[in-house]
């Protein structure tokens, strides 16, 4: 978590910085604090029962305007340039979202008992990373809906809203690390 918030005092020093967390972590994090230096946090958010209203409980601390970077905190690798290239493409276009192209060949299960698939033409796909940056004034309103398990991430619920995704090249090396293989790699990159 430090890497991350490091980078993203970096790349936007003067912005201020809001980490949503479960509350039983807060302590956790304070020690982290007076262990490691100031991490540039500005406001400790209680998070909520699902990313959706953890995303909804940090933006009511944000004002109506300005640009808003929401990252996951299972992707430590931001590069001070990812991060810039976020905020400076939502500036312009409202929205904007890194991708980066699959590498390998994708299938759709077409029958889950007999284990049937269709082969898919993978340029036809992207894989979305965070941070996901939009226009506050566009992306408050947007989470005045009820939550949806198909709002898989903000640009779901953005989109959700009748707005559109501006997409930009994103970083093989922002990897989400979510499984133990994630985190050996990680480890190796760290």
């Amino acid at each position: 978590m430090w890497w991350t918030l490091r980078r993203f005092y970096e790349a936007v020093p003067d912005a201020p910085i809001s980490l949503v967390l479960h509350e039983s972590l807060f302590d956790e994090f304070r020690s982290l604090e007076i262990e490691y230096g100031p991490s540039g946090v500005t406001h400790l958010i209680q998070g909520g029962v699902e990313r959706f209203h953890s995303v909804l409980n940090g933006l009511s601390t944000l004002p109506d305007d300005g640009l808003v970077a929401i990252h996951d905190a299972v992707r430590p690798f931001p590069s001070v340039k990812l991060i810039r290239d976020t905020f400076d493409m939502a500036a312009l276009h409202g929205s904007a979202i890194p991708t980066v192209p699959l590498k390998d060949s994708i299938r759709k299960i077409s029958d889950v008992h007999t284990n049937e698939s269709v082969a898919l033409n993978r340029s036809d796909f992207i894989s979305v990373q965070t941070p996901q940056c939009f226009d506050l004034a566009l992306l408050k309103p947007s989470f005045a809906v009820s939550y949806s398990p198909a709002f898989t991430d903000d640009a779901s619920v953005f989109e959700a809203a009748g707005h559109k995704i501006t997409i930009c090249a994103g970083d093989p090396i922002n990897l989400k690390v979510t499984t133990p293989e994630d985190l050996l790699i990680a480890k190796a990159l760290a």
